[in-house]
């Protein structure tokens, strides 16, 4: 037994263990003159919630995720709930499922690219109120802000939660639907009393994935966000290549880390707890 066991536990420990172990040597050491000194203080943490811009960045990153997560969510539960209650040809769901798939074939960078032509001053969306006579000149609100960046993050992230819902909704059994409306359930009482409470687990669990992965973006900030955009791994990427402080980059990505474990536990206490089953 121990045998088969050994190659994956020798890879988690490389690469999973060992990696958050120096992520937390590092983030208890210091700086001088762009050499690095061991310790085991935690003045990297209480210098990341007590000074700028840190703590003002990491709230707007988080606020960012938020956004991003809820806006996925709307987007993705309808589609959702189309593609597992109402396509009925095997066929057609294929052709949907795929179509939701079919933008990670793509770039990342190519697709958060593609909204700046978009958004920008030269982009198809002025281009196409110039022609049409609607604005006199461009309109330079549309990028290089938080409003862009959440949309960039909403489009990329968006499949992550279609397939999470979808599979949440996928598992609710028909014979339950059928009971409710045999029994005179109005289409409504069925989705608000079996539908919605059965498929919150996969809501949360997009919106955790989606939140995470937002939370920690850096391209999109980088390309359609402005100096009031930045995100906490812009910060990050600047104090690992330019600063050279990498505690406090440690710092940072213990905080992170946290956070999502955080989340991860609190989504599986509620579960447990019964908050979102029927």
């Amino acid at each position: 037994m121990w045998f088969w066991l050994a190659p994956p536990l020798a890879w988690f420990g490389v690469f999973m263990i060992l990696p958050y172990c120096l992520l937390l040597y590092y983030s208890a050491g210091s700086v001088d003159y762009m050499t690095f000194k061991p310790g085991m203080s935690a003045a990297n943490f209480i210098r990341l919630v007590t000074t700028e811009p840190y703590l003002g960045v990491l709230l707007k990153s988080a606020k960012l995720g938020a956004i991003a997560a809820l806006g996925s969510a709307i987007l993705a539960y309808p589609l959702a709930f189309c593609l597992a209650f109402h396509t009925r040809s095997e066929r057609r769901k294929f052709q949907i499922y795929l179509l939701v798939i079919v933008p990670w074939w793509a770039s990342y960078l190519v697709k958060a690219y593609a909204w700046k032509t978009i958004l920008g001053t030269e982009g198809i969306i002025n281009q196409a109120l110039l022609a049409l006579r609607i604005i006199d000149h461009p309109i330079t609100s549309l990028i290089y802000n938080q409003t862009s960046v959440a949309l960039v993050l909403i489009y990329i992230f968006t499949p992550f939660a279609v397939l999470s819902i979808y599979a949440s909704l996928e598992r609710i059994p028909a014979s339950l639907i059928e009971a409710a409306t045999n029994l005179g359930a109005s289409s409504w009482e069925t989705f608000y009393r079996i539908i919605w409470p059965l498929s919150i687990p996969g809501v949360i669990a997009g919106a955790i994935i989606t939140f995470s992965l937002s939370f920690g973006d850096f391209v999109a900030p980088a390309l359609v966000g402005g100096a009031d955009a930045v995100m906490i791994s812009n910060i990050v990427i600047n104090l690992l290549g330019v600063a050279f402080d990498w505690p406090m980059a440690a710092a940072i990505g213990i905080v992170v880390i946290a956070l999502g474990l955080s989340l991860i536990s609190l989504s599986s206490h509620l579960e447990e707890k019964g908050a979102v089953r029927l």
